[in-house]
């Protein structure tokens, strides 16, 4: 089976991991195109292929860096296409993205028999609506991809019934993310009982995340003490909150990290909280840090937002979003509670393990080809 998988983020470690994975179900020959420069998260990332790749690198050159749904390919698809000779043209975009336009416009010329999926993390239903000036266009390639696309593969249970809502009839599947291997290798947490006991945050520094209710809650908390790891343009204003709550000096305050550095300062951490807060145009659409956390052993403590719930199931503890007293209480409830804590940090990393692998992934993703889409071998393999 030839795959084409069209990623952005192909010059992330962790989207290398992901490839080398797919690359080694058997029967499955991968090809991936992405760009030669990304901006992620305000970072810019160039793509340098790895001398272990067991896939093939085809580097594009884009415009929008960084700017995820409006990415344009300006030279390295309709060659990726051609030399790839797919049988699956996998997308890792949603269906109404200008880079699913232009894979569909390419695909009819280059690789008419391909067969085309998308991935979905969408999970606010809202019709035919995008946050977005171009909402009109990007209902348009929606509805085109719709009709050409042979499967679906979704983030989360939300995505599916999002698609769903929108009639969309052909096979889907819900495969989560995983994340890269090295956060299951973490150092365990330093037992130190003088310690204080330390909330740790991983994200954006924007008022969607909620980390304003993180400082509310633990302004509530004597004795605790918070790394808040991230940047974003609320930063100001929320350092701003936290002296005039009083906790400025419990805080430490740390730039945006590297993925290889973070197990690092998770290792620091009794708990972490993504506290998100869902917004008219925004839900949390999967919190990987909290997978990252429970694979590194930390306790998770999750809002109600989005995905989050279904992330931590039952291996942390979920506070209803926005409310500030609820998070407090879950916070008070592990550090009062250390067997519960114990407890947490074990079933969270079986889940971690269980479902947040990128072999697990592979396996799930070439499956759904396999049964689902009723996939038979073509003269390719």
């Amino acid at each position: 089976m030839r795959i084409l998988i069209i990623d952005k983020t192909a010059g992330l470690e962790s989207s290398h991991e992901r490839h080398q994975a797919i690359a080694r179900v058997s029967g499955v020959n991968l090809h991936v195109l992405g760009p030669s420069v990304w901006i992620e998260n305000g970072r810019r990332i160039v793509w340098r292929p790895r001398i272990d790749a067991r896939y093939t690198c085809h580097l594009g050159a884009v415009w929008g860096k960084g700017h995820y749904a409006r990415v344009f390919y300006r030279s390295g698809m309709a060659r990726a296409m051609r030399e790839a000779q797919p049988d699956v043209i996998q997308l890792l975009e949603e269906p109404w993205s200008i880079t699913a336009a232009q894979c569909l416009a390419y695909a009819a010329v280059i690789a008419p028999n391909a067969r085309i999926c998308f991935y979905t993390w969408e999970n606010i239903e809202r019709g035919w609506n995008y946050p977005a000036r171009a909402a009109a266009l990007y209902a348009a390639i929606e509805k085109i991809m719709q009709g050409r696309a042979a499967g679906a593969v979704c983030a989360t249970n939300g995505a599916r019934e999002v698609m769903l809502k929108k009639g969309f009839s052909q096979p889907m599947a819900v495969i989560p993310y995983g994340i890269p291997s090295f956060f299951f290798a973490a150092n365990e947490l330093e037992k130190n009982e003088e310690k204080p006991f330390t909330i740790g945050y991983i994200g954006r520094l924007l008022t969607m995340k909620g980390v304003d209710i993180l400082l509310n809650a633990a302004a509530k908390l004597d004795g605790i003490q918070l790394i808040m790891i991230g940047d974003g343009e609320d930063r100001y204003e929320f350092q701003r909150l936290a002296s005039a709550l009083g906790i400025e000096n419990r805080i430490r305050w740390v730039e945006s990290q590297a993925e290889r550095a973070i197990p690092r300062w998770l290792a620091r951490m009794d708990a972490l909280v993504l506290p998100s807060r869902t917004t008219p145009g925004w839900r949390e659409q999967l919190g990987r840090v909290v997978i990252e956390a429970m694979a590194a052993r930390v306790a998770a403590i999750g809002s109600s937002s989005g995905a989050i719930p279904e992330v931590i199931g039952d291996a942390g503890l979920v506070f209803e979003e926005g409310d500030a007293a609820s998070l407090c209480a879950a916070i008070q409830r592990l550090r009062e509670n250390s067997s519960e804590r114990e407890t947490f940090r074990r079933r969270g990393r079986e889940r971690a393990e269980q479902m947040f692998r990128w072999d697990a992934f592979a396996e799930s993703l070439i499956d759904f080809y396999r049964n689902q889409m009723n996939f038979e071998s073509s003269s390719h393999d």
